[in-house]
């Protein structure tokens, strides 16, 4: 597919698989730049211009030269390890280890997908609870989100203190999933993928112990962590149709459900499942519709974007994460068109007098 172009007010940049984002580089005088310097304040009409290389050229602004970098999205798992991942896809309990509880089930296709994919996509890994029992959530990742982290990851699953034998508070890890994305200050899309055997049972107020149902709770944090920005999606096997009903409200919740829907999340039952699902999630994530500014526009409003010369209005795209990025839906014409390689430039304009704040 030949590759996609941004030209953001000048930026004429290769959107290759991950989208770009707008980096600082040395201007021609050798001295360092600040994209809350890329505002035209002298007033002067800016035109940048950069092949495949994403170098800029023919700043009329010199002090303000930026590089453009393709940036792979950063997955973080959010990983399930209660004790019922002791069992069997039916619910049945079988010994730790065994082959074809939930745990190994799961584990082995992460391994497998982060493996083939660990150059293109930031994989992270989080699990949930936390220790050898109840409903604890540590605020750390096992592994932080970043390219080549498959052994890292792996070892990860396979270390002794991280085998099931927890409760389930999925709500305590999605929010802090949330918040641990909120502090990453990289320009990369962020999303976070919840992989549990469903229904929670950790709730607020609960001393701790794994006794109360907390799938309300479970999917209002969900909602939380999407209105921040970070989409979840979620994987899961339900073993019953209460785990059912909260997998589909937490997919729904999270902005990335399964396309087709019924369910809503992507259910799982064999590690080929969760294999494919995991490969068609890595393959979303990594769709050219998410255009990375490098900063916060000062006037949000005065941004407009064109495709094929014609001027898209807001709410055909929106702002992503922080209003850092242009984002074309998923489920749009224009996102359609841009994954099949029919269109190939968008322009992004910030006018004159626009702060980029980085």
């Amino acid at each position: 597919m030949p590759p996609s172009k941004a030209l953001v007010r000048g930026f004429m940049v290769t959107v290759a698989l991950f989208g770009c984002s707008f980096q600082p580089k040395d201007g021609p005088s050798g001295g360092g730049t600040n994209p809350s310097n890329f505002d035209g304040s002298a007033g002067l009409d800016r035109t940048f211009v950069s092949g495949e290389t994403g170098v800029v050229t023919g700043d009329a602004c010199p002090q303000n030269n930026f590089m453009a970098n393709n940036l792979p999205p950063d997955l973080l798992i959010v990983l399930d390890r209660s004790g019922s991942m002791n069992q069997d896809s039916t619910g049945a309990m079988l010994m730790a280890g065994d082959p074809n509880t939930k745990w190994a089930l799961m584990t082995a296709a992460i391994k497998s997908v982060v493996m083939q994919s660990q150059a293109s996509v930031n994989w992270g890994l989080k699990f949930f609870g936390t220790g050898t029992s109840g409903c604890a959530v540590a605020n750390v990742t096992a592994v932080d989100p970043a390219t080549m982290t498959a052994a890292a990851i792996i070892s990860a699953i396979d270390a002794p203190a991280n085998q099931p034998g927890t409760s389930t508070p999925t709500r305590a890890a999605e929010i802090s999933a949330g918040n641990y994305m909120a502090g990453r200050t990289n320009a990369n899309p962020k999303y976070i993928l919840l992989a549990t055997d469903g229904e929670p049972n950790c709730a607020a107020g609960g001393g701790g112990g794994g006794n109360a149902t907390d799938g309300p709770g479970a999917i209002a944090a969900v909602t939380t962590v999407a209105g921040m920005g970070f989409p979840t999606f979620v994987i899961g096997i339900a073993a019953d149709a209460e785990a059912g009903t909260t997998l589909e409200g937490m997919a729904v919740a999270g902005g990335r459900p399964r396309a087709g829907g019924n369910p809503s999340y992507y259910s799982v039952s064999t590690t080929a499942d969760l294999q494919a699902a995991l490969t068609a999630i890595q393959s979303l994530t990594a769709l050219p519709c998410t255009f990375q500014l490098g900063g916060v526009p000062s006037n949000l409003t005065a941004v407009t974007v064109t495709v094929g010369g014609q001027v898209i209005p807001m709410g055909e795209w929106t702002y992503g994460a922080g209003n850092r990025s242009v984002v074309f839906p998923d489920a749009s014409a224009i996102c359609t068109q841009l994954k099949s390689g029919a269109i190939k430039d968008v322009q992004i304009n910030l006018p004159c007098g626009v702060t980029v704040i980085p």
